[in-house]
């Protein structure tokens, strides 16, 4: 098993989260689950409190450690990453971050979820580009990662067959889809760590 931090997104008042089911979910398959809260924060602001969040969890992760972000938490994790941090893996989860983006060689695998609902994001790419929010923004959870690395895999929650449709921002965390969402989340983990 592993040991999973889970990063979540901004708008989040602290010791508030709908990523409880995410939490229970990954903590239920026998992983360490470490959730930094970090509150509240709004968009504008991540171009300050991203690096200071960044650093701020540097002392807790360990190598081999994964790292799970949701939003904004895709991109502490993407900074967190070109940190030379020697990790196992990542799942971003409606990233607001880049489509372009590389895969330093310390982080063997990266699971990005998507879907063409998801207009947040969209808004994150033109926030990034009027350059107000964290420069890695951008509409990565609308459309998906699109380089060519192999390592990086997109999973399209809004055509995965088998599963539920998924249309929006946080629409993966609904409860009826989640039932679905969650053991495949975990499912995919353990294939990497296997």
């Amino acid at each position: 098993m592993a040991r999973i931090h889970v990063v979540h997104g901004i708008h989040n008042a602290f010791g508030e989260t709908f990523l409880g089911p995410l939490l229970d979910v990954l903590k239920g398959a026998g992983h360490t689950v470490f959730f930094p809260d970090y509150g509240w924060i709004f968009g504008l602001e991540t171009r300050i409190a991203n690096p200071l969040i960044v650093r701020s969890l540097m002392p807790y992760v360990m190598a081999g450690d994964l790292i799970v972000g949701h939003s904004n938490g895709c991109a502490i994790a993407y900074d967190l990453i070109n940190q030379r941090m020697p990790l196992a893996g990542a799942v971003f989860i409606n990233a607001a971050l880049e489509q372009a983006i590389s895969r330093p060689a310390n982080i063997k695998w990266i699971d990005v979820y998507f879907n063409a609902g998801d207009q947040i994001t969209e808004a994150a790419k033109i926030a990034e580009q009027l350059g107000i929010v964290d420069p890695v923004w951008g509409e990565m959870g609308h459309a998906g990662y699109s380089g060519k690395d192999p390592a990086i895999t997109n999973i399209n929650c809004g055509t995965t067959a088998g599963l539920p449709v998924v249309a929006g921002h946080s629409d993966i965390f609904t409860p009826a889809k989640f039932t679905s969402w969650g053991p495949y989340i975990v499912k995919r983990i353990a294939g990497h760590l296997a």
